[in-house]
């Protein structure tokens, strides 16, 4: 199994779950930090990280029996050209999955995530880091669609409930605004974002937070 863009390896522990018949896990990323931490934590002889940029994979057509990608669209430079590797890569009739959050809510308190994402979109971006918007629902089909594979099924994930969350994950969230508001110093430009800010927390005090919806696409190379 291939995993794009794996960060940290976190996914890599939900594939095992669900997958197992893997035997070995290449997990790939441009991050050196990231790949440094999935490292130290999959100290494991079938498991190997590399430093690799997901528009050029590193490897034979046909070399994997599936291919993984997961919270990372909105990060890519080239979403097409990903995609496109990623179904080189991938052997005929192995599986391809995609797994990401988009801007398609439906109550204020997913809202209210979608826009706490697009700010921090917004911060990394006034740093020179690459981080766009989520996607639509659509956009991400159509991107799948451009690939042209079969047996495509789709899944749509969302967080039930209520919009008042438990204190644990306010605090998350709590803590992700502050991170990014430290990120953002006193950087020329700063003021408008910091004003957004204070609207996202007050918005947050007023209509609750859900996380962001999810798609999974699962599909086969024809």
């Amino acid at each position: 199994m291939l995993d794009v863009a794996c960060g940290e390896g976190g996914f890599i522990t939900i594939l095992q779950s669900y997958l197992g018949s893997v035997t070995s896990i290449s997990g790939i990323d441009l991050n050196e930090k990231a790949l440094r931490g999935a490292i130290s934590a999959f100290d494991l002889p079938n498991i190997q990280f590399l430093q690799m940029n997901g528009e050029h994979l590193g490897f034979e057509s046909g070399e994997f029996d599936t291919v993984n990608i997961s919270a990372s669209l909105h990060h890519l430079e080239n979403v097409s050209r990903v995609l496109a590797e990623m179904k080189r890569v991938l052997k005929s009739g192995g599986k391809f999955i995609l797994t990401e959050m988009h801007r398609d809510g439906t109550s204020e308190a997913q809202f209210n995530a979608i826009r706490i994402h697009h700010w921090a979109a917004a911060v990394d971006s006034s740093l020179g880091v690459l981080h766009d918007r989520t996607f639509s629902r659509q956009e991400i089909l159509s991107f799948i669609n451009e690939l042209d594979l079969g047996n495509v099924i789709t899944r749509d994930f969302s967080t039930p409930g209520s919009s008042a969350p438990n204190e644990k994950t306010m605090a998350g969230v709590r803590g992700y605004l502050d991170h990014y508001h430290r990120l953002l110093g006193d950087q020329p430009g700063s003021q408008i974002l910091i004003q957004q800010e204070d609207e996202l927390r007050t918005a947050l005090r007023e209509t609750g937070f859900q996380h962001e919806p999810v798609l999974i696409v699962v599909a086969e190379k024809l």
